[in-house]
């Protein structure tokens, strides 16, 4: 299965293959087309810890999922923070997903009709919450509060039909 892991800004597409056993071959590709190769041995000891094999070393990892798709790993000591995306969503999320602005305007890249609105004007929402479901080509995708705040206006009601770029709602 492919991953793109982001690290400081980076992007990395992670590449893992399940071999016999505890065994995983693991091929990172960063953007510069520079690929490094691992044959890992994983044991998973509880909920988050696991240890790792890798080249003749032994590793503790920690992994805590801090928030959807953002990962906290903590390697002998040294923290990380990961953003973790299965490759094929990263993908529909370019084409189909959100321009989140800073303002935050949540906006959308694609036609489509508003199946869903959960809040209303002057909700308090928190950072992933969703806020709209609009279907474009036969998919419902889920536009999701880009920070905690409240929402100043909702441009859309359920039933309408909006085109790309349009403004969904509005959050301060």
């Amino acid at each position: 299965m492919a991953y793109i892991a982001t690290y400081e800004g980076k992007e990395y597409l992670i590449d893992i293959k399940k071999l016999e056993g505890n065994l995983y071959q693991v091929t990172i590709k960063d953007e510069k087309d520079q690929e490094k190769k691992l044959l890992l041995d994983v044991k998973r000891h509880g909920c988050c810890l696991f240890s790792v094999l890798s080249e003749g070393k032994s590793y503790e990892v920690d992994v805590d999922e801090r928030e959807p798709n953002v990962y906290d790993v903590l390697v002998e000591g040294d923290h990380f923070e990961i953003k973790v995306m299965d490759e094929m969503k990263k993908k529909l999320e370019k084409l189909l997903g959100t321009e989140e602005v800073a303002e935050g305007e949540i906006k959308t890249s694609m036609p489509g009709k508003v199946t869903k609105v959960f809040v209303t004007e002057g909700s308090e929402v928190k950072k992933g919450d969703p806020i709209v479901i609009l279907e474009a080509m036969k998919m419902e995708n889920e536009f999701k509060a880009p920070k905690d705040g409240v929402v100043k206006s909702i441009k859309v009601k359920e039933g309408d039909t909006v085109n790309a770029g349009a403004v969904l709602a509005v959050i301060e």
